[in-house]
């Protein structure tokens, strides 16, 4: 089996490290046998569809080059259930399947392809309230007198 592993973080500051999501992929896959095509990492936003790793992993999948995508979280892959639905229609058009580790989910089945779109807009859903916590905690800010957004220079 041809796998390749996707890992996300939202930030390129050293608060998170994709490594740690690599190391887990790697091992999985290992132990099962399967020959690792590829590893595919990004640092950006899960709502952001145009991630130039994710596309270069899609280029390759529609090339026919891998058979399964290894990820940890299902929200590292996608945070927008539309762009996760239509990357998995893509997946499933190219014969690719897609596998979380950290989340008995695989798309195989028809019981493994709802559970990813409930778990998407679950993610979706996560977004969303940080998003709000966020425009929430700026707005007190600014009602205090505080400084918002990036530094002055």
């Amino acid at each position: 089996m041809r796998v390749a592993l996707y890992a996300r973080v939202s930030t390129s500051d050293n608060s998170q490290n994709p490594e740690s999501q690599l190391f887990k992929l790697r091992e999985r896959a290992n132990n099962r046998g399967w020959i690792i095509t590829g590893e595919y990492v990004d640092t950006k936003s899960g709502k952001d569809a145009n991630r130039p790793e994710l596309q270069r992993l899609l280029e390759d999948c529609r090339a026919g080059k891998i058979d399964i995508i290894l990820i940890t979280k299902l929200d590292r892959m996608m945070r927008s259930v539309k762009n996760l639905l239509s990357v998995l229609e893509d997946l499933d058009r190219w014969n690719v399947g897609l596998e979380c580790i950290d989340q008995p989910i695989e798309t195989h089945s028809a019981m493994g392809k709802m559970m990813v779109t409930i778990l998407g807009a679950v993610a979706e859903f996560e977004r969303e309230l940080i998003r709000e916590r966020v425009k929430d905690g700026m707005a007190r800010a600014k009602a205090e007198g505080k400084h918002v957004g990036r530094p002055r220079k």
